[in-house]
């Protein structure tokens, strides 16, 4: 082939190149910017098909209960601190003894609206409750550095009765405190390093609907507390969408965890962890951070 047939099919071949990524460009302006992080492809009975911003086509339960509306490109990051422009947004973080000692003055004085603190735990092997020993200190602090505040207790409950015990125990410690954000259950399996179930965790064969009545019972009793953050349970999309039957859960918000720019969950929550490695002075040491998406409070 002579140099001058080479060039024309070279100019032909860059030319049908050039039409795909015009046909492309036009697709994407016509669809605008992404509405939403999950859009529903098709309906069947008990299933949506759905396409997730970040996992595609996949599969999920069809609820009947309110679902997010929160659009991805309103999820804004400045200098580590994500922020919703599309809505009410609250900085938070959540802590618990592990952080040490905190400069609550240096927490407030950052730009951090509320806080999340740890009521307590079970213990995974004995299943005996813990006080978390920095409790006190954390919700003093709070106090007087301004901060509005939360609290979670970290269940590993295997019966409706412990989930109970476990309010009625974090109920009794918040007496004389202001609590204005929601009082959370954080209920997760045990898993190995390599994400398969830990067989040695007590809580590894307890199912779904098991753990859905777990959550249940334990924000029920809060809920009847008449806290005015009410409340609420921790999730991530695998306990989402493959555990928890949420349509038991509507009456509490839900305290989605995703670690990406933006979250991508079908249904409702109000409470999103984006990271559990933040950094915010006053705390040595990574700090998960947590924005609210309504006023609390």
């Amino acid at each position: 082939m002579d140099s001058i047939k080479k060039r024309n099919l070279f100019l032909g071949v860059t030319i049908l190149l050039v039409a795909v990524l015009v046909v492309v460009a036009a697709v994407v302006l016509a669809k605008g910017p992404r509405e939403s992080s999950v859009e529903v492809i098709s309906k069947n009975g008990s299933e949506l098909e759905v396409n997730d911003l970040y996992a595609g086509k996949m599969t999920i339960p069809n609820f009947d209960i309110p679902t997010s509306n929160y659009k991805p490109d309103s999820f804004v990051e400045n200098k580590g601190v994500v922020t919703y422009e599309g809505g009410d947004s609250y900085v938070g973080i959540n802590v618990n003894s592990k952080m040490g000692e905190i400069d609550w003055g240096k927490v407030a004085e950052s730009g951090v609206d509320f806080a999340m603190i740890r009521v307590g735990y079970r213990q995974n092997e004995r299943g005996k409750i813990i006080l978390d020993t920095s409790f006190e200190a954390n919700m003093k602090g709070a106090a007087e550095a301004g901060l509005p505040v939360g609290v979670y207790f970290f269940s590993k409950a295997v019966t409706d009765a412990e989930a109970e015990e476990e309010a009625t125990f974090v109920l009794e410690q918040v007496k004389g405190y202001s609590v204005t954000y929601p009082i959370a259950y954080y209920w997760e399996y045990d898993l190995n390093d390599d994400g398969t179930p830990n067989q040695d965790s007590r809580t590894v064969a307890c199912n779904g609907d098991q753990v859905t009545g777990f959550i249940d019972t334990f924000c029920k009793k809060i809920k009847n507390a008449g806290f005015p953050g009410g409340a609420s349970y921790y999730c991530n999309k695998t306990m989402g969408y493959e555990k928890l039957d949420l349509s038991r859960l509507k009456d509490y918000d839900m305290w989605y965890a995703e670690y990406q720019k933006a979250p991508s969950f079908y249904y409702a929550f109000k409470l999103w962890q984006y990271t559990d490695a933040g950094e915010v002075p006053g705390i040595s040491g990574k700090v998960p951070i947590t924005i609210a998406l309504r006023k609390y409070g």
